[in-house]
């Protein structure tokens, strides 16, 4: 057996779960811990008020449903019912803050493979939406976000300068308006729910074997990393957007638990 062959396995095994790691866990594990964060954020606002849910995080849910529904439009799949925000909240408190329902034509790959975009669409969404902000008021700071995207280093002295330029170079009005847009996009946008993780998982598969089956290809002609490199240059703004709405959302978590526990205080 040839070095070469001997190295094959290996390196194949390894690729596909690098790319499948990109292209799906990291979605996943971003949505995941967005979500944990988020859904305690909006379940301790509703506590307080059922409408307090949409004050704070009213403009996330139309971009969480909006991003479902162009997903759904994009796989193919047929919208039966939208809601993007549901302003009678206080009438019904059972129903969701919003909703898209869609069907779909089973054995066809395309839409298969769309259950999971359609389930995670809300990340990309409020990720662009996040960035979009950006580009329009801390325009320094979308700059280093895309040249960090194009030429990573993970150092401590370079993720650093990722926030502090935020910090540094925005004017300040500017500033507090993107941190208030932002803060109501992660709270409401990044909440995934029970129903759009479940509705993933067809998807999830389709994507796993096709994924397998391109780096395989990919291996076989000489190129193994070509599926790689355009991945990663996806992934990393995913990593990045998703860190800083980590940061937003953890801190609107404590200013929220921090002024209930306040105003309960002053109450009794």
């Amino acid at each position: 057996m040839t070095e070469s062959t001997t190295n094959f396995w290996p390196q194949l095994i390894k690729l596909i779960l690098v790319n499948n790691g990109l292209l799906i866990a990291v979605p996943y594990l971003i949505a995941s811990l967005l979500t944990l964060i988020n859904h305690a954020t909006k379940k301790r606002l509703a506590q307080w008020h059922q409408s307090a849910q949409l004050i704070v995080g009213g403009l996330g849910v139309f971009i969480h449903e909006s991003s479902h529904a162009l997903a759904c439009l994009l796989f193919g799949h047929r919208i039966t019912e939208m809601q993007l925000i549901n302003f009678k909240l206080r009438d019904n408190p059972d129903r969701s803050l919003g909703h898209v329902t869609h069907t779909y034509r089973t054995g066809k790959i395309w839409p298969t493979i769309g259950n999971l975009w359609i389930g995670l669409a809300p990340i990309f969404g409020c990720s662009i939406s996040i960035l979009g902000l950006t580009w329009l008021f801390a325009r320094p700071t979308f700059t280093l976000w895309m040249t960090f995207a194009f030429n990573p280093s993970w150092h401590a002295d370079q993720i650093w300068p990722l926030f502090k330029t935020l910090l540094t170079t925005t004017a300040p009005i500017a500033f507090l308006i993107w941190l208030i847009l932002c803060g109501m996009i992660a709270v409401g946008g990044f909440d995934l729910s029970r129903a759009d993780f479940k509705g993933t998982i067809p998807g999830t598969i389709a994507t796993v074997i096709i994924v397998t089956l391109i780096t395989i290809g990919l291996q076989l002609i000489g190129q193994p990393q070509a599926l790689t490199n355009l991945l990663l240059k996806g992934a990393i703004p995913l990593i990045v957007i998703g860190m800083m709405a980590l940061i937003l959302s953890t801190i609107t978590w404590l200013l929220i638990n921090g002024l209930l526990a306040f105003h309960y205080k002053k109450r009794h």
